[in-house]
């Protein structure tokens, strides 16, 4: 059982780390959006000078920070969540809701996802898909995005799979306490 519950809270940290890492990089591009979201308005009305390629990349980007932040989302539990039971419940009780909340919607629907999309991506990718209203390239990437979108939320749910069966195993973390946390303790 140690070996298992060794592997499980490893998976978890695994997938956490992914996620943390892609998800410190890419919010980077909140940045991006804002400049090339909010610059247009006035350069379009007062210089003129707005391009359509700009809004549209502007939208790309715009789609790969919540595509890309559902799972740093889910990841930080800064998810919506009905929480009038759940704060009152022991952590076993939170882990057992978690995991079958996880089992029965989160894992279901990423893999209807990822299985009807998947031949749409590839078409899409195959002839670069151009914006269907301004002809512009870049439309494809909407549609990698989604299956981008779909891994991530999938890498997440297994990560918290993982914790929850490990928590409902063995509720005790699998390091021993430092002297800094049993100090804090009465």
């Amino acid at each position: 059982m140690p070996a298992l519950l060794h592997f499980l809270r490893g998976l978890a940290r695994t997938a956490d780390a992914v996620i943390d890492a892609i998800g410190r990089v890419f919010s980077w591009l909140v940045v991006f959006v804002v400049l090339a979201l909010f610059a247009q308005w006035p350069l379009r009305e007062l210089a003129g000078a707005g391009h359509i390629l700009a809004n549209d990349f502007g939208q790309i980007a715009h789609a790969a920070v919540f595509s890309i932040g559902i799972a740093y989302a889910l990841r930080w539990d800064g998810h919506v969540r009905l929480d009038v039971f759940y704060q009152r419940m022991p952590q076993r009780g939170r882990a057992l809701v978690d995991l079958a909340g996880t089992l029965a919607f989160v894992v279901p629907w990423t893999i209807i996802v990822l299985w009807f999309s998947g031949a749409t991506t590839l078409r899409s990718v195959k002839v670069l898909e151009k914006f269907p209203e301004t002809w512009s390239p870049g439309y494809w990437l909407f549609k990698v995005l989604l299956i981008v979108f779909t891994v991530l939320l999938l890498l997440q749910a297994i990560g918290h799979i993982a914790r929850d069966l490990a928590e409902l195993i063995d509720p005790r973390p699998d390091h021993p306490p430092t002297a800094h946390s049993s100090a804090a303790q009465p």
